[in-house]
């Protein structure tokens, strides 16, 4: 019974970051995501996949390992879109002198 709380908890785990991901692709700005605090949680996130291994506990590997992958998508997406609020002002501003 203990690995189906596990589960549960793991798949939790991996859909609540998907609406910020989902949020920085339609918006296509990043300005208010802390870096600092996604590396931190992916470092935690790697904690926990080493706990995970050490003790075999599958839940525990695939969370992490999903949370770890959420993340990384997360600061790729951050640094993608980390200037874009300044190239779409400057767009705004060349439409409007046009």
């Amino acid at each position: 019974m203990k690995s189906v709380y596990g589960w549960i908890a793991s798949s939790i785990t991996l859909i609540y970051k998907l609406p910020q991901i989902y949020k920085i692709y339609k918006l296509k700005e990043s300005k208010n995501i802390s870096l600092n605090s996604l590396a931190i949680q992916s470092m935690g996130y790697t904690f926990y996949i080493l706990h995970g291994v050490s003790i075999n506990d599958y839940p525990i590997i695939s969370m992490g390992s999903g949370a770890l992958f959420q993340n990384i998508v997360l600061i790729l997406l951050c640094f993608y879109y980390k200037n874009n609020i300044v190239n779409v002002l400057e767009t705004s501003e060349n439409n409007n002198l046009e």
